[in-house]
C-alpha cells in the first residue's frame, strides 16, 4: 500500500476511510494525546475492566492507535486484530505487541477488510475506544463494524461524554462530538444493533475536561495533570462501582448483533461540531 504524510486541513481523525492515503486532521495532537495516555496503566486498565465483562474470544479493534487497550485485551483473548489508519501509530503499537503471536495490527481503514463470508470467519466481538467521536456518519461506521461479527456477537463503544464539556480541547482533537448514553443507543439501534447496556464512567474526569476545555480553552492535554489523575483512578473506580454515575466524562455502550436480520432505519444523530 502506498502511504503519504500529507494531512488535509479539514478531514476527522476516522477509521473509516473518508479520502484514499491521507492522513487524518488533528493527528498530530491525538499523537500527543496517546504518548501521554500510553503511561496512564490504571486508566487504561480501567478502560478494560468495563469492557472485560462483555468481550469474546476474537477480538476487533477499530482504532487501535499504539496498543494501549489492545495490550490488556491480549490477555485473555483467543485473538486480537487491530485496524488503523495512522502509519506512526501503527509502527509503535507492532514495537510494543509484535511479539504476541495472537495480536496483529492492519494498517488501513474498518471498510478496508473484507466482510467475512461466514460465522467461521467472524468475530464475536468489536471493540473502538474513543474513536467513533472522530466518525461524521458515526451510524455507517457503526454498521461496518456489525457486518465484521457473528450472529450474537457484541459492539462495545467507549466514546467521551458530556456534551458540555466540548470545547477547544475538542475541536485540536478532531471531534465531532461529545456523547451521552440516550444519543449512543440511538446510533446503535439505528445500525441495527439490540442495545443491550450503558454506563457513565469517570464523573471527576469530567470536571477537569470542562476546566481544561471549555474555559482555559487548552489545545492538548495537560501530561501532569494525567499523571496525577491516574494515581486516582483506583479510588475513583472503586467509588463507582458502589455509586453508579448519572454522567461522567465517557460512556460505555453495548450492542448485540441479532440472532436474525432486522430491517434496518437509517437513523443519524447529528452531534455538537467541532467550531
Amino acid at each position: 500500500m502506498k502511504l503519504t504524510t500529507e494531512q488535509p486541513e479539514h478531514a476527522p481523525v476516522s477509521s473509516i476511510r473518508t479520502e484514499p492515503f491521507a492522513l487524518p486532521f488533528g493527528t498530530d495532537v491525538v499523537d500527543d494525546s496517546l504518548e501521554t495516555i500510553e503511561g496512564l496503566y490504571e486508566y487504561n486498565h480501567w478502560i478494560y475492566n468495563q469492557l472485560r465483562p462483555f468481550l469474546g474470544q476474537d477480538v476487533l479493534e477499530v482504532g487501535s492507535g499504539t496498543g494501549n487497550i489492545t495490550q490488556f485485551l491480549a490477555m485473555n483473548a483467543r485473538t486480537v486484530k487491530g485496524v488503523e489508519p495512522v502509519t506512526s501509530f501503527v509502527e509503535r503499537f507492532q514495537e510494543r505487541l509484535g511479539h504476541m503471536s495472537h495480536v496483529s495490527c492492519t494498517h488501513g481503514y474498518l471498510q478496508d477488510l473484507p466482510e467475512p463470508a461466514d460465522g467461521e470467519q467472524q468475530y464475536d466481538t468489536v471493540v473502538s475506544c474513543n474513536v467513533l467521536e472522530h466518525i461524521e456518519d458515526h451510524v455507517g461506521a457503526l454498521r461496518s463494524m456489525m457486518s465484521q461479527i457473528r450472529p450474537g456477537g457484541r459492539v462495545l463503544i467507549f466514546v467521551p461524554a458530556g456534551p458540555f464539556a466540548f470545547g477547544k480541547l475538542d475541536s485540536e482533537l478532531g471531534y465531532y462530538r461529545r456523547c451521552s448514553k440516550r444519543p449512543l443507543r440511538a446510533a446503535m439501534t439505528g445500525a441495527g444493533l439490540e442495545w443491550e447496556y450503558g454506563r457513565y464512567s469517570n464523573a471527576v474526569g469530567l470536571l477537569g475536561w470542562f476546566l481544561n476545555s471549555v474555559v482555559l480553552r487548552k489545545k492538548h492535554v495537560p501530561a501532569k495533570q494525567a499523571k496525577f489523575f491516574d494515581k486516582l483512578v483506583p479510588f475513583i473506580s472503586a467509588i463507582e462501582r458502589l455509586l453508579p454515575m448519572p454522567l461522567g466524562q465517557s460512556v460505555l455502550g453495548v450492542g448485540r448483533k441479532p440472532l436474525k436480520a432486522v430491517k434496518v432505519m437509517d437513523v443519524r444523530y447529528v452531534g455538537r461540531k467541532a467550531a
